[in-house]
């Protein structure tokens, strides 16, 4: 009994170490997806057309590789024209020339911008006498928009003419106020809080 008790302990030292051992070797064994595998997959030979060939010449040389289009003559670099060529001249003019372009000549007048900030001064004083009295008469069919396109100016210049009828302006506020109730808190504080941020914007602040 007494040597049950002390083998014990040696069988569990050796089976404890075997299986160290055993956990050593697995982590230290390199997988399909180890950095030497990795590297030798890498490590590829340079192909034979990546280097120089019977034909290079031994000197350093400039490699031309033009681009796919159609080559032009204006465009050709005196570097690779013989000193004989006739292109020499002709590019030497090209040169110092305009290119045919004939200075005298007038473009054509700028496009004017039809959302430009311009002022015109065509409404004469019947004009706003008829927008007052169609806004007055009638401002449901009369709009500011409406009275815009008929005479041709802004809605901005309706509204300094003149003025909704102080029912049309009672009925829009009534509408406002509508919309409004059908507001949610969340949207509620958003206009809320644009109102704080316009207002702080107009003090600089």
């Amino acid at each position: 009994m007494d040597l049950r008790v002390l083998r014990r302990p040696i069988f569990d030292l050796l089976a404890g170490r075997g299986q160290c051992l055993l956990s050593g070797t697995v982590s230290s064994r390199r997988n399909e997806s180890s950095y030497r595998r990795m590297k030798k997959k890498l490590n590829v030979k340079p192909d034979a057309s990546f280097g120089f060939s019977k034909d290079s010449p031994a000197r350093d040389h400039i490699i031309f590789n033009p681009p796919s289009s159609a080559p032009s003559v204006l465009h050709t670099p005196l570097k690779f024209l013989p000193k004989e060529d006739k292109r020499r001249q002709l590019y030497s003019v090209a040169k110092n020339s305009t290119l045919g372009i004939d200075e005298e000549a007038k473009l054509p007048p700028a496009i004017l911008n039809q959302n430009a900030g311009y002022q015109r001064y065509h409404l004469t004083q019947e004009d706003v006498a008829e927008i007052r009295r169609l806004r007055s008469s009638d401002p449901e069919t009369w709009t500011r928009l409406k009275l815009a396109r008929k005479f041709n100016c802004t809605s901005l210049f309706i509204g300094i003419c003149c003025e909704a009828a102080p029912e049309k302006i009672a009925l829009e506020k009534a509408k406002l106020e509508a919309v409004k109730e059908r507001w949610g808190p969340k949207r509620r504080m958003a206009r809320e809080d644009r109102v704080k941020r316009r207002e702080a914007a107009y003090r600089d602040e």
